[in-house]
């Protein structure tokens, strides 16, 4: 009874809301998402943008009743065993996990909700748990196979395909068509996301034979025409997108197949056109043009007429009102052409508005993400010199050529700004007008309480008040602001000058006045340095880039040849004349290549290059010079392993003039450093690590440098007690590497210190103490007060001890009291006592195990 009235609620109740609402979320995907119909379609649709936020809502309902479902009527506890022996039958029955099969189902489900929503790792752990717990069912059937669509989506295709194939290996496992389309629509997807289209077609055929949704009959069938049609089948290509129209497929999907019918016809050249160009003349296609100008771009690029492919991919991408994909995809094709045509800065722009476009599934959209990033530094590079040059050139007119011309700049703008202000009125008045006549037709005419968008009154009435307020504007971003931009100086040819950064004192004035304009303007000796140091960095940036980027040797040599000849005194001439060596001398041009030795040789004879080309032996001595530093680093290196620290420290000091200015240098200062730690005080230790970490910031020894300081730093109080590795012990008088010590004599007025972790109960602590100075010291006028060290340690001090006996008395007795550390662990405490002068250096020196090391040397506290 009890497992009857479960069931029954748990399905009308809970599972079939939560199953009503997952195929609510899937109609709602076959019937929203957009097809990029260029490519081939995705075999599944889950893990495609955009659909785990079309179904989010109801995927998230499925997951509550689903867990709702689980939390109240889920039976786990096994029922009495009768007595006697039980059938196999009974067996299975008692050995169940679950004896609610909606409970059961229900964890099948909230995989399957995972997966659409796309939480993977989610989905991953509700499918294993039905693998686990539900052996021999058909839940586990498609637990396996909705697993392996999980793995196949995180690119795990090994364990996917093991997986397939030990389901399709069963011979238990379920023949309906629903568990037939499932397999084989998964077998399809991880033979597709392999960009294997000969082993997937069979699957895509016989998905399509057992899907029972019409929809995914649709997507395969026209799927498997696409992959022909790539393969070459036109017959078998035609024939299926004959068979998708004879479907009654959505009209976009028929505008499509109609475009393809066409270009696989017999037709040629001009008829194919303009039996395609018909179509464009229908006003129901004018949401899917984009797609019949690509396929005559493509059509025009093979007959070698690209200007007239140019204008047919423009088109394309602007009439693309729907489908990102289709507008990236001709982008792309533009940008890939003026690459070809070492038109970078025109390549960039399309690269950019293509990749902004696309999908990341894209085939080959990480490629598209380098080549753009690459082109987008090389642009701003040849921007900043064109900025810099244009700058410089204004600079130094005459005042009244650039009063001119600054002039005629604002003149500019402040007749654009009078005809929007003219055309602005215009559209007011006109917008008066059509709201005049919305308003008396809108009274004229029932409206049937429509809703607003579906109300031509209202919807017109609330367009021109719109208009009337903003006036016309395009669909774009920032549309409320009519300059999207301040007026950019152009390129002096072109009567104009370059704007400056946001950043820039610009932005505090308008553009209509002449100040905005001179702000940026390199007027002395030492702005036009900054300018052209700005122009030698951006130039040598754009010569890398063509030569390692790009490959375009060409296009570098030249960069380089204009860096040479426009900074011939820099010592990155040098290096561009070298560069240029090396490319002519790989292509093979050894003429070309002599011609810059002699140059550089002659310019720069003391450069590094010109030592290596001068003396053939340069490489090979320098080799010499390096093994030696690196010999001597690895003999210092290992007296510093056996403990032999001073020596270490020797043997790098006469290694260090030839490291001076190498890669080695940082080397041998940190390995100096711990040197020092051994045989040295903790203060020199820091000194040493701090000027390796300022000196070599980015270098792996400075950055293990500035490591090692966080470390001391953090553990300041451990270092004093000496529970990490690096200890400090007392230098004798006759060590080499002695340091001065900070502190002077311990005289005069002295405190006891306690010093201790920041996470003590410093109240409780204060509290003890003082009880035990009333107890002990009541005659004497001590003072308790409390300091922080640093971020991890506290400073407590008695003071008012006249002299150093008296205070080294108190030390004795309070920390043998064993009240006074009862609440807290004693080990992690470190007391010490101080002249009034050695506590102020302490306090600014910061480091314990110095002045512990002092402390033992110079007070008697064993006695």
């Amino acid at each position: 009874m009890s497992r009857n009235y479960h069931n029954l609620t748990s399905y009308y109740n809970y599972y079939y809301n939560a199953y009503d609402s997952y195929r609510n979320g899937e109609r709602r995907v076959y019937k929203d998402f957009k097809y990029n119909y260029t490519l081939p379609l995705p075999m599944l649709l889950f893990g495609e943008r955009g659909v785990s936020d079309m179904v989010s809502s109801d995927m998230e309902r499925t997951l509550n009743k689903c867990t709702a479902l689980l939390a109240k009527h889920s039976i786990t506890v096994k029922p009495k065993r009768k007595n006697g022996s039980l059938s196999s039958k009974e067996k299975e029955f008692y050995n169940r996990y679950e004896y609610v099969r909606w409970a059961q189902e229900s964890w099948l489900l909230v995989g399957k909700a995972h997966t659409w929503k796309g939480d993977l790792s989610k989905a991953q752990m509700a499918f294993e748990y039905v693998i686990r717990q539900f052996p021999n069912t058909t839940t586990w059937y498609e637990a396996q196979v909705w697993l392996a669509r999980v793995e196949i989506l995180n690119g795990d295709f090994i364990s996917a395909g093991d997986r397939l194939k030990s389901v399709d290996a069963k011979r238990r496992k379920p023949t309906d068509r629903q568990f037939n389309h499932l397999l084989s629509s998964t077998w399809a997807f991880y033979y597709l996301k392999q960009h294997n289209s000969n082993e997937a077609i069979p699957f895509i055929k016989r998905a399509a034979e057992f899907t029972n949704y019409k929809a995914e009959r649709l997507r395969y069938t026209y799927l498997l025409a696409q992959l022909q049609q790539q393969l070459g089948n036109t017959t078998e290509a035609i024939e299926l997108y004959d068979r998708v129209m004879r479907m009654g497929p959505p009209y976009e999907m028929a505008f499509s197949i109609r475009i393809q019918l066409i270009a696989l016809s017999n037709m040629k050249g001009e008829d194919l056109k303009r039996e395609l160009l018909k179509l464009a003349s229908d006003e129901k296609n004018k949401d899917y043009l984009d797609q019949l100008y690509y396929t005559l771009g493509n059509m025009e690029k093979q007959e070698g007429n690209m200007d007239k492919a140019i204008e047919y991919y423009l088109l394309s991408a602007r009439l693309s009102t729907t489908n990102d994909n289709q507008k990236g995809m001709s982008y792309l094709v533009l940008a890939d052409h003026y690459f070809q045509k070492s038109e970078y800065a025109k390549a960039q722009a399309y690269y950019d508005s293509s990749f902004n476009s696309l999908d990341a599934s894209f085939p080959g959209y990480a490629q598209l993400e380098t080549k753009t990033r690459f082109l987008t530094n090389l642009v701003e590079n040849l921007n900043i010199v064109s900025t810099e040059d244009s700058l410089q050139r204004v600079a130094a007119m005459s005042p009244k050529d650039r009063d001119a011309l600054i002039a005629s700049i604002i003149g500019k703008l402040q007749e654009e700004e009078q005809k929007l202000k003219a055309q602005e009125q215009a559209d007011q008045m006109q917008s008066q007008i059509y709201m005049q006549n919305q308003r008396f037709r809108s009274n004229s005419e029932p409206q049937g309480g429509k809703w607003y968008f579906y109300n031509p009154a209202s919807l017109s009435y609330g367009q021109s008040e719109f208009q009337m307020k903003w006036g016309k504007r395009k669909l774009e971003d920032n549309w409320r602001r009519k300059n999207k931009g301040v007026s950019d100086f152009e390129n002096i040819a072109s009567g104009g000058l370059p704007s400056d950064s946001a950043a820039n004192p610009q932005k505090q004035l308008s553009n209509t006045s002449p100040e905005f304009y001179l702000v940026n303007l390199p007027f002395t000796d030492s702005l036009k340095q900054i300018s052209n140091q700005k122009i030698l960095t951006a130039m040598m940036r754009i010569a890398e880039i063509y030569q390692t980027d790009l490959n375009d040797s060409k296009a570098a040599k030249e960069s380089y040849k204009k860096l040479s000849e426009r900074f011939p005194d820099a010592s990155e001439a040098a290096t561009a004349i070298y560069r240029m060596y090396r490319i002519a001398a790989d292509e093979g041009n050894s003429v070309e290549a002599e011609g810059y030795k002699i140059a550089l040789l002659s310019r720069f004879p003391s450069s590094p290059y010109a030592l290596i080309l001068s003396n053939p032996e340069y490489i090979k001595e320098l080799t010499v010079k390096e093994n030696e530093a690196n010999s001597i680093y690895e003999t210092a290196y290992g007296l510093y392993l056996q403990g032999n620290f001073s020596e270490a420290a020797k043997t790098l000091k006469s290694g260090m003039g030839k490291v001076k200015g190498t890669d080695m240098e940082p080397k041998y200062l940190l390995l100096d450093a711990l040197c020092q730690s051994k045989t040295g005080d903790l203060r020199t230790f820091k000194e040493s690590l701090e000027q390796v970490a300022l000196t070599f910031p980015k270098s792996e020894q400075g950055q293990v440098a500035q490591n090692l300081l966080t470390y001391l730093e953090q553990r300041d109080l451990q270092l004093s007690t000496g529970k990490v590795s690096i200890d400090v012990p007392v230098v004798s008088v006759s060590s080499d590497s002695i340091s001065t010590s900070i502190y002077t004599k311990p005289e005069g007025e002295h405190a006891f210190v306690l010093l201790v972790p920041k996470r003590t109960n410093i109240n409780q602590l204060k509290f003890n103490i003082i009880t035990f100075n009333v107890d002990n010291f009541i005659e004497m006028d001590l003072a308790l007060n409390s300091v922080p060290l640093n971020d991890f340690v506290e400073v407590v001090s008695v003071t008012g001890f006249q002299s150093a006996d008296i205070a080294l008395s108190y030390y004795k007795l309070i920390t043998r009291d064993e009240k006074v550390f009862a609440d807290f662990n004693r080990a992690e405490f470190q007391a010490f006592l101080f002249s009034t002068e050695n506590f102020n250096r302490f306090m600014n020196d910061k480091s314990i195990p110095d002045y512990s090391r002092f402390f033992k040397e110079n007070y008697s506290v064993d006695n």
